[in-house]
This record gives C-alpha cells, sequence and structure tokens, in this order.
C-alpha cells in the first residue's frame, strides 16, 4: 500500500520538530502538520519598534539543559545571560523589600515530600498548604510562585503532581539563566530548516482513523495516510482531536485529566537600562498573587522587562481589558522603577489565556488527584498513534528542553516500533520515501 509517509507528526513545536528530525535521522519519511502560520508551539516573537526580535512565549534556559543548549551551539546563535538570581525579591504596593524563596522552610518541605506518600493522597497544593506551620508571609510567597509557575489555582492542582514534576527539573542552576537574543523563536526556526519541505503550515488536524496497518489523518480537506502518528501537542489540545476508533477508556481520561493555565506576558522596553541591579535580579508582589517582572535587557542600549501575570490574576486582569492590565502594570513598574523613571518607549503584550492552539500557559497540569499514571498511559499510545509533549518529558518538564526530550523519546519508540514491524515474518506493506 502507497502511503504518504511513515510518520505523521501533529504539531510543530519543540516536541514535533525535535521528534520530526530524530525520525529522520532513523531513516524515516515525515510529514509535519501544524495549525498554526508559523513554527514553535509555545514559543513566539514579535518585533519592537526598534526592530529587535523579542519573546512572547517560552523563553528561558540554562546551561544544566544539554539539548537546548547543544541546539543553540550548532544554530551558532547568540545567549544572554539573565540578571535573574534565582528568587524574586518580593515587595509590597509601595516597594518595601522583602525576604527572598531561599528562606522559606516551605521549598525545603515540598523537596523533601514523596509524590507517592500516600498521606498526600487528594491533597491539593492548598490542602497542602493549609496544614504547614508557617509565617503567612511564607505562605502568601509559596502560593504565589505556584499561580506564577503553573498558571491554575492552587486548590485545583495535585500536591503530589507539583512535588513530582520539581523533581525533574534537576538543574543546580536557575533554569531562567538564559534568553537568545533573535528569540527562542529563532532556535524553532533554525531546526526546521531541514524540515521545511515535510512542514505542513495551517493545517490543523481534526480526524485521526487508525486500522491493523496504517493510520489516516484529516486535516481540512485532506487526508493524508501513514504507518503511525506522533501527536506532538499538548494534552488539552491533543483530546480535541476526534479518534477513531474511540481511544480505550484508560486512555481517554489519561487525555482528559488535564487543564491549561491562564498567563498574560508583558513587554516593557526603554531607551536605556536605568534600574539597579537590585531590580534586575527579579520582583514579586506581595499584595497580588502570580505577578512577576524580570530585566530582560540585551544591553544597556536594549533595556526591557518582562512581567508575567499568572493563574487566578490573569484572568482577573483579562476579564477587565487589555487597557487595565497595561494601565496596572504601568503604574506597578513605576512605583518599582521611582518617580523619575522615564515611560517605556514599548508595551506589548500578549496574552495566551485563550490561545487556540496551545492552551492558556506554559504548561497544561494535572488537574485529577487520582491521575498518578496519566503520563505513563500517554507516553504509551495506542495502536499506532502515540503522544508525546513537553508535559510528559522525564526530565525539565513545562521547558523547551523537556520538550526536545519528550520528542526525541517518542521518535526512539516510533522507529523501534516501526523497525520491529519490518522484521517481522510477511513484512511487506511499501514503505515511501
Amino acid at each position: 500500500m502507497e502511503r504518504d509517509a511513515d510518520v505523521i507528526v501533529v504539531g510543530a513545536g519543540f516536541t514535533g520538530l525535535a521528534a520530526a528530525g530524530a525520525l529522520i535521522d532513523h531513516g524515516l519519511s515525515v510529514i509535519v502538520l501544524e495549525a498554526r502560520s508559523e513554527v514553535g508551539g509555545r514559543v513566539r516573537s514579535f518585533e519592537t519598534s526598534d526592530g529587535t526580535r523579542r519573546d512572547a512565549g517560552g523563553q528561558f534556559f540554562c546551561e544544566d539543559m544539554p539539548e537546548v543548549m547543544a541546539l543553540v551551539k550548532d544554530a551558532r546563535l547568540e545567549m544572554i545571560e539573565s540578571r535573574w538570581k534565582g528568587a524574586a525579591k518580593s515587595v509590597s504596593a509601595t516597594p518595601v523589600r522583602r525576604a527572598s524563596h531561599r528562606s522559606n522552610p516551605l521549598y525545603e518541605r515540598m523537596e523533601a515530600a514523596d509524590p507517592g506518600d500516600p498521606a498526600l493522597a487528594g491533597l491539593s497544593i492548598a490542602d497542602w498548604l493549609n496544614g504547614q506551620d508557617a509565617t503567612e508571609e511564607a505562605k502568601r510567597e509559596f502560593l504565589s510562585m505556584v499561580h506564577g509557575l503553573w498558571c491554575l489555582p492552587a486548590d485545583v492542582i495535585p500536591f503530589w503532581y507539583l512535588v513530582d514534576s520539581d523533581r525533574r527539573n534537576t538543574a543546580d542552576v536557575s533554569e531562567l539563566q538564559y534568553f537568545l537574543k533573535d528569540s527562542a523563536a529563532s532556535l524553532a526556526d533554525a531546526m526546521a530548516v531541514r524540515l521545511r519541505p515535510h512542514v505542513l503550515l495551517s493545517s490543523p488536524v481534526s480526524l485521526i482513523r487508525r486500522n491493523e496497518h496504517h493510520v489516516v489523518v484529516h486535516s481540512g480537506q485532506r487526508q493524508m495516510t501513514a504507518r503511525h502518528v506522533l501527536v506532538a501537542v499538548p494534552p488539552v489540545r491533543a483530546r480535541e482531536i476526534v479518534q477513531q476508533p474511540p481511544l480505550p477508556e484508560t486512555l481517554d481520561r489519561a487525555l482528559g485529566c488535564w487543564r491549561s493555565g491562564a498567563v498574560i506576558k508583558i513587554l516593557l522596553r526603554y531607551d536605556e537600562r536605568f534600574w539597579s541591579p537590585e531590580v534586575s535580579s527579579g520582583v514579586s508582589w506581595e499584595d497580588v498573587s502570580g505577578l512577576y517582572a524580570f530585566d530582560v535587557s540585551q544591553g544597556d542600549a536594549h533595556a526591557a522587562f518582562v512581567v508575567f501575570v499568572g493563574g487566578p490574576l490573569a484572568l482577573e486582569w483579562r476579564a477587565r481589558g487589555a487597557a487595565f492590565i497595561e494601565r496596572t502594570v504601568l503604574e506597578r513598574m513605576g512605583a518599582l522603577l521611582g518617580a523619575d523613571a522615564p515611560e517605556p518607549v514599548d508595551v506589548i503584550l500578549h496574552d495566551w489565556t485563550d490561545d487556540r492552539w496551545s492552551g492558556g500557559g506554559y504548561s497544561d497540569v494535572i488537574v485529577d488527584p487520582e491521575a498518578y499514571d496519566a503520563e505513563a498511559l500517554l507516553r504509551r499510545g495506542v495502536d499506532r498513534v502515540a503522544f508525546a509533549s513537553s508535559e510528559l518529558s522525564p526530565s525539565f518538564p513545562t521547558y523547551i528542553e523537556g520538550a526536545i526530550v519528550a520528542g526525541r523519546l517518542a521518535a526512539a519508540r516510533i522507529a523501534d516500533a516501526l523497525n520491529a514491524e519490518d522484521a517481522a515474518p510477511g513484512a511487506g506493506l511499501k514503505r515511501v520515501r
């Protein structure tokens, strides 16, 4: 039987790009179908008024992320070292310095917890936090971290999931150590260069039909046939694709236990960097939960702050409109930077809360406290359909590194399965090159 490719990859984020490259390295033919008009997934970029390319989505990485570091080196992309020092300074509405989270005992307790501990079964992060002997200030700071990084209310995220995910982020340095001068999207573009003939943009997938010998993928009016499909999009997006026949109940449940968070990202660009290094190391606000600001300057002449609004705060502010968000952020940054601070020359807001193809936050999060096996079930897949995303990575989930690792691991599993199929007695179906 003639097929369009050995493998169809759904999604051209870092997971899909990494998987497609690895599959080609395994000698397999590949087609990548991407819903957007560009590659990168949760990594996107825009140009400021001075022509500088800036990040609208995920952007940070560190030297303990080997896959990203190797790709950046191969692509000869310039890295900028951030001034983030691993802990945001907490400020009040009138900037009063507070202790950093390094002195917060709740982080040590979280890191020491065992995600499989029966005592944690059924506990949300909020439940666990309420039961801790700690100051209200420490609890507020921990809660703000949850809202800012996980982008969901603490009462819907199982505590075991927070612990398990945190354990997989194994960097000895800050994960926010570097960003790319030309934005993280430039790395996605570099990865896509060798795949260009195989990447079809503006091609959302609506239906996957599988049988014993092949899989048919429906994208618009187009149908394509392959030996295997890798669904390389976040779980919430993956479950929107109709599967025929329906997925087994356990796998369907594993797809259904995730929820996308909410995050809004605002870039403030200034003519020059005039603030102190203490401010550059990162700030949060104690009177609201999930609001952070980082210095993302590319030098004194390319000065900028990025402000993240995450979790319930993002939904609350979004409901009040973009003008409110911009005004509120400018007021807070103005109070932080001082009365003599100049107005930013660019204010660019990117609202991820209702993003059609990526979801609302940095990643999808398990919200079912009983879904201990959800990730394993998704990695296992069904028949000729596999799933991969940063959320499923054994290392650095939610980061670009995790997406690359997840894609390459899925590609290796698919290649092994197809090689075993080819080696089986009677294998004679025609492969496409």
